[in-house]
């Protein structure tokens, strides 16, 4: 996509702001390429004049540019269609003019979260003493950071980068009188790069997990789209659908999780709206229920299990009960609920692939707003060989512990508990697995992210 497709279809969707293109000063740039490719100071025009000089000079610099599109194309006579573009002209495909914006530089970096995408902090470039890339403060200017986020993310929808998987940076101009406009879109910013002046701090020091968890978050954008993960998961729902009837009775003989359950729930407030993911029966709800019955909890679970939602919606605790993955009933989240206050999961996420597991904890970090409380189960390697044998590779479980002791505390977040303790013993190999119980609490009132949930047709 060229930058003027960008800007056709920024007007036609109504955002982000762009340039006009009729009031001098007018800015004049190539439509393809990045990194400020052949611009300078003379590509400011303040008059007719100054234009049509400009254009001269643009339109010679692309003449080998366009002789080599016209070979790609299979134009016979490369030179002749190089010289037909008008040297004067602007409404070449491959220039763009535009009205001027004086102001300020920001940059933006959106990531991609499947159908969704999320806005990290905004940063400027400092060239005093030696260029650097440089965080805003939003308790500094809340207005502007929120309208750097809004725009980028506007940019990010009518750029065609959500194929990419990954997601872009978006450079912004903001005006004394504080109207920003989306510039341009980077498909492939300089700021991914981990080290030197251009390295990528909103990733370092505002998205969870950093690094690892954004590189995991591109894979998951792959998986989630793929055929054979919604047939793993397919089966997996299959699975618990012919032990839903059994799973309760199981789980009073030969699991402490019940036992977990009620020591979080007399230790915690869950007052609020609470996300039980992979709810299951709706054993957290039940337990919950019994030991704070008048807390005020707005229970809503989630299952890819139609038989084990049906037993957890008959509970009578849940307001509802929905069939969806983890990771869709938090994309999703806003269509079920105006926001989380908890966000919970028990014995499930070993279900999770480890790219699909970042992805997971980076949106429970990102959208509950008092805590998070996740078991990591420790799954033998044995267990799993287990299940091969049995056929039943499907449901690979895999040990999330060291990823999870990974991520740390994120920004705005404190853990507050983290306990190990005996779970249950494995029905297939006999061995004890243990679990480790998360209990994450925000911290202070900023939210330096903005997520944008998908977008559903009216």
């Amino acid at each position: 996509m060229t930058k003027n497709d960008f800007y056709k279809n920024a007007r036609h969707r109504g955002v982000p702001p762009v340039p006009g293109t009729d009031r001098f000063p007018l800015f004049v740039k190539p439509a393809n390429g990045r990194a400020s490719r052949l611009i300078n100071h003379q590509y400011v025009c303040h008059n007719q004049e100054e234009l049509e000089g400009t254009l001269r000079r643009i339109n010679m610099a692309l003449y080998d540019a366009r002789v080599r599109r016209a070979e790609a194309m299979g134009i016979k006579d490369t030179k002749a269609d190089a010289e037909s573009y008008n040297p004067v002209g602007r409404d070449s495909d491959d220039i763009v003019a535009q009205e001027y914006i004086d102001g300020e530089d920001y940059t933006c970096t959106v990531i991609q979260l499947g159908d969704a995408c999320l806005s990290l902090t905004p940063s400027k470039v400092v060239t005093k003493d030696e260029t650097r890339i440089e965080l805003l403060r939003k308790k500094e200017n809340p207005v502007l950071f929120e309208r750097l986020q809004t725009v980028a993310i506007d940019a990010f929808m009518v750029s065609g980068c959500q194929g990419s998987n990954m997601g872009c940076a978006v450079n912004l101009r903001a005006r004394p009188n504080g109207d920003v406009f989306a510039i341009e879109v980077d498909p492939q910013p300089a700021a991914f790069m981990p080290q030197g002046p251009c390295r990528d701090l909103p990733i370092i020091h505002s998205l969870p997990g950093g690094y690892p968890a954004v590189i995991n978050i591109f894979i998951a954008n792959h998986l989630l789209r793929n055929a054979a993960q919604r047939d793993a998961a397919e089966k997996i729902a299959a699975s618990y659908d012919g032990f839903a009837s059994k799973y309760d009775a199981v789980q009073a003989n030969s699991s402490t999780i019940a036992t977990a359950i009620r020591s979080l729930t007399e230790a915690y407030d869950f007052g609020g709206t609470v996300f039980d993911l992979a709810c299951g029966t709706g054993i957290f709800g039940r337990v919950l229920t019994e030991t704070n019955p008048s807390k005020g909890s707005r229970l809503l679970g989630f299952d890819i299990s139609a038989q084990m939602g049906d037993i957890c919606r008959s509970s009578g605790v849940y307001e509802a009960v929905h069939i969806d993955s983890m990771e869709q009933a938090l994309l999703n989240g806003d269509r079920f609920a105006e926001g989380a206050d908890h966000i919970v999961c028990f014995a499930a996420v070993h279900f999770l692939r480890p790219e699909i597991f970042a992805f997971v904890l980076v949106l429970c970090l990102i959208l509950a707003r008092k805590s998070i409380i996740i078991g990591v189960d420790e799954i033998p390697d044995v267990d799993n060989e287990k299940l091969e044998q049995m056929n039943a590779g499907h449901i690979h479980a895999w040990n999330h512990l060291a990823s999870m002791l990974a991520f740390g505390e994120p920004p705005n977040w404190q853990l507050t508990k983290s306990t190990r303790q005996y779970s249950r013993t494995s029905l297939g190999t006999g061995d004890e697995i243990y679990t480790t119980y998360f209990r994450f609490d925000r911290v202070g009132e900023s939210q330096d992210l903005m997520f944008k949930g998908p977008e559903f047709p009216n």
